[in-house]
């Protein structure tokens, strides 16, 4: 059996009623009071005598029944005032008994979970009643505590049918709220006030739970905007403000403008907001139409839903012409904010908006350190889809307007700081570094900043050089010593100068300067992380790529032992880079260094062999041309011919076969890929130590047992049952081989006795 709430006491103030949870596009916006009696003095006298009592008495906020009267008697005093003129006494009343305060009180009381009493009806009469005299409210406390206490409320449709009428009810009182604290404040403050109550509402629009109840409330005040701008100056006080204003607006027609691009039950509801804001807009820029002001929201609904079903390259456009420069900025500052926080499917309008206002910058992007800030905000290096739209537009952004850029972006996020991946996009151009450096040196020669550390202003002091014609090699070279630092230094540091020095490097002028700072790289640790053993790769390979052989020979022979420890690595790009560039320094190598080459080159066989097995197709193709490289710098045709038809298996005999001496390197470079984690190479390695073990030797039987050792391992961890079965199968190969060469070893010394 369902609750009845308790008794409705008599109401001063009363809203039309609602039928709907939101209201419907022909619903009036107006609000209407109902005095159901005249003034009374006494009836003003125990409205005062009861607030006074209620409010000194802490304990009385838990009876539900005094807690509706209390309101009843707030919304009574309010009518009675204003009919009797008493607005300024009501005033010094309303302060000493703080009833704003109170009433906010008693809506955080409120279960959140249900809606049993008439109290947050009453309360947002109530506040609606003292914003009609004006009283001076701290209305953002007041209606953060309104949304909170109904937004989250169950769905309509969980509630019981008393439930429901009671919630549509308050919702709607709610509205006339809203509505009279814009409609009733000063002309001056109007704007204050319309401003206020958006930008509370924008803080929830962007929760799917409570959207279609935000969605509800800013209809309402975009249908009173826009009937508001088709009213005389005396009619109305939004009008008469003259040509209002509104900060928030450009936000709010952003996020009613991505939630009509969606096919879901609120595009509609933004869709009517959208209407009557662009027909507030267009009035306020004077615009002229060819359709009479009484039918503008007509016009406006046919010429939204015809630009809503153009291509996406073309909707951006479409509503810029109606839009003053803050409103764009505002509609970007959106984009900005979806892309960085909402789920994959929000995301495809916001992102087409980005791709087609960066190809109309002027019009979209002018307020610089607004968006360089929202970018910086919620941009997420996790989050690599929206990570790479935020980097582009700010990469367009900083070759535009450098200054701004910089300038802005220090204040937010200094240069070495968590967000130095955004710096790194800045860095990733060679036309907009350029131009972000020598602003960055600019900032270097303020002697009063203190932002930079002096290795962090040394090392951009270096990069600032490398892109000025004027800098010989000769002047860079006490800079030089800053940069073995980098060894010592944060990751951040490193990370950033690398960049800069990858992009400066692309070009041959530019990396003929940086040629001694690879003398420095390869005294620092290349294991640091794998983005910046890349980042040194690509510098290797575009400054050796840009000088002759004879300045990169000597060179080659160093860099190649550093590039072992990389052919192993986690992930696919350090690999494939790392062999890239270890095929590459081989044809950069003289005759007098040839011969320690040949060396390394030869120890490289068997690990390019077995990462020909790897599961990345790309670090297999460039193992392969690896291995064809080693057989044409090596001079070996039989090699070269298994390579390039991939017969893995004959090119280990054809190894062994070459070199009598080598089982043992075999073995040795083969063990680590037992415990690779892919299966093909987990394999290919099992099969060439078990090629490589037949022609171990009686002083490499330690070797022997250390691999039977991890044969025995990998037949119980194994999940790959065929690899587990050819382990078993080598296991008791090898066995049975070190039986026969134990037994002739025997044989022989019995031979040698009898003799």
């Amino acid at each position: 059996m369902e609750e009845k709430p308790p008794r409705q006491p008599r109401v001063a103030w009363e809203e039309v009623v609602a039928p709907q949870e939101s209201s419907s596009a022909a619903e009036p916006y107006e609000v209407t009071m109902v005095q159901p009696q005249q003034p009374s003095a006494v009836y003003t006298q125990e409205a005062k005598d009861f607030i006074q009592a209620f409010v000194s008495s802490p304990d009385q906020l838990q009876d539900e029944d005094l807690k509706l009267k209390f309101l009843d008697s707030v919304c009574t005093l309010c009518r009675d005032a204003n009919d009797g003129g008493l607005s300024q006494d009501l005033d010094v009343f309303c302060h000493k008994y703080k009833l704003g305060e109170m009433i906010q009180v008693l809506l955080k009381l409120e279960p959140k979970n249900k809606i049993r009493t008439e109290v947050r009806r009453l309360a947002m009469l109530a506040l609606a009643g003292l914003s009609m005299l004006g009283m001076v409210l701290e209305k953002r406390k007041l209606l953060r505590a309104c949304f909170e206490s109904i937004f989250f409320l169950p769905p309509k449709r969980e509630m019981q049918s008393l439930e429901a009428s009671l919630f549509v009810r308050t919702l709607h009182a709610m509205d006339t709220m809203l509505e009279v604290m814009v409609l009733s404040s000063p002309a001056s403050k109007t704007i204050k006030i319309l401003q206020d109550i958006l930008e509370e509402l924008l803080g929830y629009i962007a929760r799917v739970a409570v959207q279609e109840r935000v969605l509800g409330r800013v209809r309402r005040l975009s249908r009173l905007l826009a009937n508001s701008s088709n009213a005389g100056q005396n009619e109305n006080r939004v009008a008469a403000s003259g040509q209002v204003q509104i900060p928030v607006l450009g936000k709010l027609l952003g996020h009613l403008l991505f939630k009509s691009f969606r096919t879901e039950k609120t595009s509609s509801m933004a869709l009517d907001g959208l209407r009557s804001l662009f027909t507030f807009t267009c009035h306020q820029k004077g615009a002229t139409l060819p359709e009479v002001h009484a039918e503008l929201p007509a016009y406006w609904e046919s010429e939204i839903i015809s630009l809503l079903n153009t291509p996406s390259t073309w909707r951006v456009q479409a509503f810029e012409k109606y839009l003053r420069p803050a409103e764009r900025t505002g509609v970007v500052l959106v984009a900005i904010e979806i892309l960085g926080r909402s789920s994959l499917q929000e995301k495809q309008a916001p992102m087409e908006f980005l791709e087609v206002a960066m190809k109309f910058p002027e019009l979209w992007l002018m307020d610089v350190p607004k968006v360089v800030r929202h970018i910086f905000a919620y941009c997420d290096e996790k989050n690599t889809i929206t990570a790479h739209s935020f980097c582009t537009l700010l990469d367009l952004m900083a070759n535009k307007w450098p200054g701004l850029v910089v300038a802005t972006t220090l204040k937010v996020a200094p240069i070495f700081s968590n967000k130095v991946y955004l710096w790194k996009a800045m860095f990733s151009v060679r036309q907009t570094l350029e131009k972000v450096l020598k602003e960055l040196q600019i900032q270097l020669q303020d002697w009063h900043s203190n932002i930079f550390t002096q290795q962090q202003k040394s090392c951009l002091t270096f990069l600032s050089m490398l892109v000025s014609d004027d800098v010989d090699e000769d002047e860079l070279d006490p800079l030089y010593k800053e940069l073995r630092s980098l060894k010592y230094s944060g990751m951040e540091v490193v990370s950033l100068v690398l960049r800069a020095l990858v992009t400066l490097s692309e070009r041959a002028e530019t990396a003929r300067k940086i040629k001694q700072v690879l003398r420095e790289f390869l005294k620092i640790r290349w294991e640091w992380s794998w983005d910046i053993s890349v980042m040194v790769i690509d510098i290797f390979q575009n400054v050796l790529g840009h000088l002759k052989k004879r300045e990169v020979s000597h060179m080659a022979v160093k860099v190649v032992q550093n590039l072992w420890q990389l052919f192993d690595a986690k992930e696919d790009c350090v690999r494939e880079r790392s062999i890239c560039l270890f095929r590459d320094l081989l044809g950069k190598t003289l005759c007098e260094d040839k011969c320690i080459m040949k060396k390394y080159a030869w120890k490289a066989l068997v690990c390019l062999l077995l990462h020909m097995s790897d599961q990345a197709p790309n670090v297999a193709k460039a193992s392969k041309e690896a291995v064809v490289a080693i057989a044409e710098f090596l001079k070996w045709k039989e090699l070269k011919h298994l390579a390039q038809t991939e017969q893995t298996w004959r090119m280990g005999e054809c190894l062994l076969a070459k070199d009598s001496s080598s089982p043992e390197w075999f073995v040795w470079a083969s063990q680590p890929y037992l415990l690779s984690p892919h299966a093909p190479m987990r394999e290919m390695a099992l099969r060439f130590i078990g090629l490589a073990a037949r022609h171990l030797t009686k002083q490499t039987e330690d070797t022997l047992a250390e691999v039977l050792l991890e044969l025995e391992i990998l037949e119980t961890t194994e999940k790959d049952a065929s690899i587990r079965c050819l382990a078993a199968q080598t296991s008791l190969i090898l066995k049975s081989l070190s039986k026969q060469r134990r037994s002739r070893f025997s044989l022989c010394r019995l031979c040698c006795w009898r003799r």
